[in-house]
């Protein structure tokens, strides 16, 4: 399935990857600033399947705390401070922070959220497919996917490693199960 990008969408995306790589002043208005040590986590919560796309600021603590921790959700990253920001940014610009709700209704198919310390905002999708009335939540997070996709993360495996060796014995046992099942086969006609 090819997901296509609304085309204002397109020109937002221009302009914060403009900000993100010239480093001036912003081009999109600013109503929520990433302060630098202090952690700004911005997720997508999927209520369907339980999933939650989790990306935290750079400069909020160490990574590799982040990928190493056991009890750490799996699906978070850690991206620079710039272009969570510019994710904000765009936030911002399609009227996000005016548009909060106060808390998730129990319709609710997909749930986006940026913390700050002393400080949460929130928005929901309720309908299904796209609808023009939760077009500003779309292109939103569409913005969040194509960040989160962008990004690499480090999660430490669960330790358990396939045996290699045992499953190619396997394989090949059931190989040569298969070949001598066919000659005898080939030998009875």
């Amino acid at each position: 399935m090819v997901r296509k990008t609304p085309p204002g969408f397109a020109v937002l995306l221009l302009a914060a990857g403009f900000v993100v790589g010239c480093q001036s002043a912003p081009s999109l208005p600013r109503s929520v600033t990433i302060e630098s040590g202090q952690p700004t986590h911005v997720t997508l919560v999927q209520v369907q399947g339980g999933m939650k796309f989790e990306l935290q600021n750079e400069s909020s603590g160490d990574a590799a705390a982040v990928y190493s921790s056991a009890s750490a959700n799996p699906l978070a990253k850690v991206v620079p401070d710039a272009q969570l920001q510019a994710l904000l940014d765009v936030f911002t610009a399609k009227g996000m922070f005016a548009a909060t709700v106060a808390s998730v209704p129990p319709d609710a198919r997909d749930v986006l959220t940026v913390d700050q310390p002393g400080h949460r905002w929130t928005w929901v999708r309720r309908q299904l497919g796209v609808q023009a009335a939760e077009a500003d939540f779309h292109e939103a997070k569409a913005y969040f996917l194509e960040l989160y996709n962008s990004a690499t993360a480090w999660h430490r495996g669960s330790g358990e490693r396939p045996d290699l060796l045992s499953e190619q014995s396997r394989v090949k046992a059931d190989a040569d199960a298969a070949k001598k099942k066919l000659e005898n086969l080939g030998r009875k006609q």
